[in-house]
């Protein structure tokens, strides 16, 4: 058992402080070997505070762009990060996706998405590949409105199927995600959702409401906080004057993310947070943040974990190694 004065971290907790969730951990422990974690004398996983700083270190990898396979032989190298040239492994995954959706194969865009959730966090999946495929499929060529419509609709189905067994253990923060504007994906709306329930928020997709209809939803659902995500608007003034009106109806604190963010010139008040990247990742850590000091955390009973009797709780389809 851990020695040091800092206590021993349990999964449900390191997964809410480095958006990694405990699926996910669990295979980089078990199939690449990234981390090795303590063990109760039931089985259960505990985690020291260096390994949020090589569970971070990872992700930055990930986000590079380097294949999952090969961060522990990195890692083991120990060179440094900047001398490091990375093949970009979203692009390949973005040229694969494509040519599903091209052929409009839904048996092999499930066992895509199967891959990539069971390895890659959510937020990272949608900034490095679900936002550029969008961007991609907006263009005006024969076909893409057929098979964007494909990939909103089947992986919003999936993503709500893999959320709703992952509720009921949710005992964080409660997180309305809404809309202020019909231009909105919601894609990346319910890709958040996904994100935010496999990492124990009690998440609720709210879609496009009224500010007041906003109040409504806070004062009955108990909120603890909202997040917007807008990669675009019909009018930046109008999105503007929604935020500033929403805040007007509710102290509860607000965070705002998406590619709109660098192009908002309100002065907000302070109960606004403006994530500084585009991308969820920086929605993730910002809510972590600003929830940062009322997480209460049992490191005794973690039912979010499991001891090693079979791995069923992880994604089935992992003979094609990523």
């Amino acid at each position: 058992m851990e020695t040091h004065s800092q206590p021993p971290i349990p999964i449900r907790e390191i997964s809410r402080l480095t958006g990694v969730n405990s699926v996910t951990l669990r295979a980089w422990e078990r199939r690449y070997g990234l981390i090795k974690p303590l063990r109760t004398n039931k089985g259960h996983r505990l985690y020291r505070r260096e390994d949020v700083e090589l569970i971070k270190t990872i992700q930055a990898w990930l986000a590079r762009g380097l294949a999952i396979s090969k961060v522990s032989e990195l890692l083991e190298s120990g060179l440094p990060a900047k001398i490091v040239d990375v093949e970009n492994i979203w692009q390949r995954y973005l040229n694969e996706l494509l040519t599903i959706l091209a052929e409009l194969n839904l048996g092999k865009l499930e066992a895509f998405f199967n891959q990539l959730l069971s390895v890659y966090p959510a937020a990272l999946v949608a900034d490095q590949l679900i936002s550029p495929a969008l961007d991609n499929l907006d263009q005006d060529v024969f076909g893409n409105n057929v098979k964007k419509a494909i990939l909103i609709n089947r992986l919003s189905e999936y993503l709500l199927m893999l959320t709703q067994r992952q509720r009921q253990q949710a005992k964080g923060k409660r997180i309305a995600i809404i809309q202020l504007n019909t231009s909105a994906n919601s894609l990346l709306n319910v890709l958040l959702h996904y994100g935010l329930t496999m990492n124990h928020v009690k998440s609720e997709v709210l879609g496009l409401v009224s500010v007041a209809e906003v109040v409504f939803a806070a004062e009955q659902l108990s909120l603890d906080g909202f997040i917007i995500f807008n990669d675009r608007c019909s009018s930046l003034s109008e999105f503007q004057k929604d935020v500033m009106q929403l805040t007007k109806t509710t102290a509860l604190p607000i965070i705002v993310g998406g590619k709109l963010i660098h192009a908002l010139t309100a002065d907000f008040p302070s109960s606004v947070y403006l994530s500084h990247n585009v991308g969820q990742q920086d929605v993730v850590k910002l809510l972590n943040s600003v929830f940062s000091d009322d997480i209460a955390v049992d490191i005794d009973i973690d039912i979010d974990d499991e001891v090693d009797v079979n791995e069923s709780d992880e994604v089935e389809y992992e003979s094609r190694k990523i």
